[in-house]
């Protein structure tokens, strides 16, 4: 999900359930914050855990899977309300689950992360990527974030936001790790972490209003349903109780609308593992007005 900057949020593909199997999508959404109303814009090739993010009047797509058959590695812009593919712009071989946010300061996206092969999640891409003039550059780093479990990188779907204030992009690793990157130099910096039980597909978004990067969800093998604050300033995160949440859930979406001075979240499963048989994901639209989550749309019975 990416924040348009004027009051609306877009949702891209992902993946639902019929006949007790997942469907993939790629049918694009505006969702508008003031009315809580949906519109459908212009769709594209199915796809889920792509990496997704707005920015400098535009939106940047990269990449995502479908099931094992196909992972992509294509750059897609969203303008005006339709999608233009990116040929000669390019870039990482083809991944899902990479993050990506946009750098206000240095105009520009950063990508981190994700795999090539997606049903191994031992199989990650610890590499960092610029995007501007609409074109790709790899970033050489002294130091990367790698996340080694059992020896093996798991760099699947993380969190990766911006934050204005201090001017880096923040990266979540679950509860083990936060790494701050400076897209001027390009270095990265390891922080400290929040004491979360989550692991990956978790989702954050930057809070303008508060100066706190708000983190939700996320899962090892069970989804969690923790929210955090993570202030740059003084390398601290906290744990935010609220009376009440999105529930557990994991491999969700969030991003900050400054008309309503809110971060959102839409989307995602109690199952992040696809244990059992598949059970069709949230369709529920969430905001957090800076201490408390309120449901503001929902599917009708």
């Amino acid at each position: 999900m990416a924040a348009l900057g004027d009051g609306r949020l877009l949702v891209v593909g992902g993946w639902t359930v019929a006949s007790n199997a997942r469907t993939w999508l790629g049918d694009s959404w505006v969702y508008e914050t003031g009315t809580g109303t949906w519109t459908e814009v212009e769709s594209m090739p199915q796809r889920a855990h792509h990496a997704l993010a707005a920015g400098g009047g535009q939106v940047l797509l990269f990449g995502g899977y479908v099931g094992a058959s196909e992972v992509y590695g294509d750059t897609r812009v969203f303008r005006d309300g339709e999608w233009d593919r990116l040929d000669d712009s390019g870039g990482p071989d083809g991944r899902a689950g990479a993050v990506l946010t946009y750098d206000n300061a240095a105009e520009s996206f950063v990508l981190f992360g994700g795999d090539e092969e997606p049903l191994d999640a031992r199989i990650a891409e610890p590499e960092t990527w610029i995007f501007a003039n609409e074109s790709w550059t790899a970033v050489a780093v002294e130091e990367s974030p790698a996340h080694l479990t059992e020896g093996h990188p798991v760099l699947f779907e993380l969190a990766l936001s911006y934050d204005t204030q201090s001017e880096r992009v923040i990266l979540l690793i679950g509860g083990d790790e936060t790494w701050a990157f400076e897209t001027a130099t390009g270095t990265w910096e390891q922080r400290s972490a929040p004491d979360s039980a989550a692991d990956f597909m978790i989702a954050a978004a930057y809070h303008a209003g508060l100066d706190r990067v708000i983190a939700y969800g996320g899962a090892p093998t069970a989804a969690t349903q923790e929210t955090w604050s993570y202030d740059y300033d003084s390398d601290s995160w906290g744990l935010i109780p609220t009376a009440t949440s999105p529930g557990p859930i994991a491999d969700h979406a969030m991003a900050y609308d400054q008309a309503t001075n809110a971060v959102y979240l839409f989307g995602g499963t109690d199952e992040p593992l696809g244990l059992g048989d598949p059970e069709t994901p949230s369709a529920a639209m969430w905001a957090f007005d800076g201490s408390d989550w309120t449901l503001v749309w929902q599917p009708a019975d």
